[in-house]
């Protein structure tokens, strides 16, 4: 009976031991004793698809004189992953819309988004592919701009308006498509 025990310790440290020595990997060795000892392992590294938005700069319509009214922003989209983004931009009106304010009176404004290719007029809160991001390394677009982003305020909707100022932000956020 003991010697029955015995060996199925002995095996079940064995079979433990192999275990271990597997877990560890097979990639890394390990050095021998000596004057001198060699390892090696291996390393990696995941760098995640990355996009960013950036140079733009804000847009003053100007005054209103009957007219209808526009501006534009210039952009930099850059994405390490290739040149396809989504963007989807949000205004801060009510649920989002785009819209100016004075603090009681609103007037909705339309958004258009330019890439390298065309032009798109854009939906508070949906997502528009686009393509043409920049892969430079320093993130700027140092061959320049490679977007627009332009706001209009139409004549109908401007008109009868209290005097004031109408200020709104715009949120665009970039994603990888």
């Amino acid at each position: 009976m003991k010697t029955t025990i015995a060996k199925a310790l002995k095996q079940i440290a064995i079979g433990g031991t192999l275990a271990a020595v597997a877990s560890t990997g097979f990639a890394a060795t390990q050095g021998s004793l000596g004057f001198t000892s060699t390892g090696d392992l291996d390393i990696d590294l995941t760098v995640s698809d990355e996009v960013r938005i950036n140079n733009l700069a804000d847009i003053t319509l100007g005054p209103f004189t009957g007219a209808d009214v526009s501006g534009s922003s210039p952009a930099c989209v850059y994405r390490n992953g290739g040149p396809d983004y989504q963007v989807t931009a949000t205004g801060d009106g009510a649920l989002n819309a785009f819209t100016l304010s004075n603090g009681t009176d609103t007037v909705p404004y339309s958004v258009t988004f330019t890439d390298t290719v065309d032009a798109v007029t854009l939906a508070s809160g949906t997502a528009a592919v686009r393509t043409g991001a920049e892969g430079d390394p320093l993130l700027n677009c140092s061959g320049g701009d490679n977007a627009s982003i332009g706001v209009s305020v139409t004549a109908a909707d401007a008109s009868g308006l209290p005097q004031d100022t109408y200020i709104g932000t715009l949120t665009l956020m970039v994603a990888p498509n």
